[in-house]
């Protein structure tokens, strides 16, 4: 599991956990931030949490004292995880998984543990009630990170720092097929951009470069399986109220395999729906992505734009 400051949620997602019963348990946590007296507090409580363990289980953590950001702090921890396991499923603290969850990414991870063609397991389908696939599951190269799995001979494909980028931009061909192929290279190029030079604080984009650079997928279920809990003034990334597809979402309770497993080929269909339902990909989320470049701007129009809310 991966926690900082935010007891509330962190106890809903260990109940969970603590139902499934895990034999081996990974927790890391950040550091409490200076300019935060509060996060002191916080960090701590959430430390409790895990006092809690019950059952048989083997206890491993890794509890920072100082702040590395979600960047590094994230990306650390998943390179200490899987320097200790071969495969294993990653939680964040607002990430609230079914009791399918679990038995979804335990049958995944089996099944495909020696394909070098997939890199991750998913646990979420956040467009689940504007498309239903006829499978259990399917594969996809959009990669989203709220629960999920993987193995280390996939992880050690991970760069954060993507020292790969530059060298290897990536070319209108190695998008899934859209009617907007323009649009979504210009997008994904101004991500992976921003990832590279650290203007966006964070270690899943990275991920994601990982799978496309190897050409690689991931399993994502046909049900959704997991609901974010974090969204809200505390929040790193997911702040505010949940979004329209937050709200319409079911989570499934069972995950029933199929009985034949499905070609492992990118599913274009849920891609696109992805694209426009949760990523937004459009001119004007371009056009914000861009402004970062530009942090005394962006800073400047941020600070508008939350005074405007306000008022």
């Amino acid at each position: 599991m991966l926690v900082f400051n935010r007891p509330d949620v962190t106890e809903q997602v260990f109940q969970a956990v603590r139902s499934a019963r895990p034999p081996r348990l990974y927790i890391a946590a950040d550091g409490p931030r200076l300019s935060r007296p509060h996060d002191l507090e916080t960090t701590a409580q959430v430390r409790k949490v895990f006092k809690q363990v019950d059952w048989p289980c083997e206890v491993h953590t890794r509890f920072l004292t100082e702040n590395l950001g979600c960047r590094n702090a994230v990306s650390s921890a998943i390179d200490w995880f899987f320097s200790k396991e071969e495969q294993g499923i990653v939680l964040e603290d607002d990430v609230l998984p079914s009791p399918a969850f679990f038995s979804y990414c335990d049958t995944m991870l089996e099944r495909y543990k020696h394909d070098e063609r997939v890199f991750s397991v998913v646990g979420n389908n956040l467009v689940e009630p504007w498309y239903q696939d006829p499978e259990s599951y399917f594969f996809s190269k959009v990669f989203f990170v709220w629960g999920w799995a993987s193995w280390r001979r996939a992880w050690q494909h991970y760069d954060v720092n993507m020292s790969a980028w530059p060298n290897t931009r990536l070319q209108v061909n190695a998008l899934p097929y859209t009617p907007n192929q323009k649009l979504h290279h210009a997008y994904w190029n101004l991500v992976f951009d921003l990832a590279f030079k650290n203007q966006i604080s964070t270690w899943d984009h990275q991920w994601t470069f990982a799978h496309w650079e190897n050409n690689a997928v991931c399993v994502t279920p046909a049900n959704n399986m997991v609901r974010n809990i974090g969204f809200g003034a505390d929040a790193t990334h997911t702040s505010g109220s949940d979004p329209e597809y937050v709200k319409r979402l079911q989570v499934a309770q069972q995950f029933v395999p199929g009985s034949s497993s499905p070609a492992v080929v990118d599913n274009r269909a849920y891609y696109e729906h992805m694209s426009r339902i949760v990523l937004g990909i459009s001119v004007i989320t371009w056009v914000r992505l861009s402004l970062r470049r530009f942090p005394t701007i962006f800073a400047q129009l941020k600070k508008i734009s939350n005074m405007l809310r306000s008022a």
